[in-house]
């Protein structure tokens, strides 16, 4: 072996070291400065849970608010913006099904199936407050809504025998405005949607 691929073989050694001295986290021993790369567990381990309000250590009200309306506006169809009020009101949203991947409102398959099933609708309050401390506490709701209705759509219910005659069907769609249903039944909060959204703002301000 020539001594200058010996030479190569040292400098490659030494950069390995490096490295790995490197990616070892502060208790390792490095000449490269006050700079570490992050440890491995660190990168590849999952983002904590995002704490409903969260803690922004931002005191511009402008961009904790302008993100706060683009991470919600993902989700839904801004209903109202209340400076005033701090609150960012949505419009209801019928829930997305297994058949609608692209649609992200409904989160984990859990919920995509519920929506799939049965009409589900969301709705999200998203309030911007100042924190004591300083900086600001954005607090997000998504509601949850299931459609209430007489009977189920199209179907003969109610009906102790079989039909022994089997009528023409003449059922036609309908052209137009679609009647208003009846009503809707509170399902209480959707915390994996909250978290979404929560984790969406902590993200965009880089926090």
């Amino acid at each position: 072996m020539g001594p200058r691929i010996m030479r190569k073989t040292r400098i490659a050694a030494a950069c390995l070291l490096g490295l790995a001295v490197s990616l070892s986290g502060p208790t390792g021993c490095s000449t490269m400065g006050p700079f570490h790369a992050p440890h491995l567990s660190r990168i590849f381990s999952p983002r904590p849970v995002a704490e409903n309000p969260l803690a922004i250590p931002i005191t511009d009200f402008e961009v904790v608010w302008r993100k706060s309306v683009e991470v919600t506006d993902r989700y839904f169809d801004i209903d109202r913006e209340d400076r005033l009020a701090h609150t960012i009101v949505t419009q209801p949203k019928i829930g997305a099904t297994l058949l609608e991947p692209w649609s992200g409102d409904s989160v984990g398959f859990t919920e995509r199936l519920e929506s799939t099933l049965q009409t589900i609708r969301r709705f999200a309050i998203v309030k911007v407050e100042p924190a004591p401390t300083g900086g600001y506490l954005v607090k997000v709701e998504v509601w949850k809504e299931l459609e209430d209705m007489v009977k189920p759509d199209r179907a003969a219910a109610g009906r102790a025998v079989f039909n022994n005659d089997f009528p023409v069907n003449r059922t036609h769609e309908i052209i137009g405005p679609v009647p208003a249903p009846l009503g809707w039944i509170p399902r209480g909060r959707d915390p994996n949607l909250e978290q979404a959204i929560l984790a969406g703002i902590r993200d965009s301000l880089f926090l």
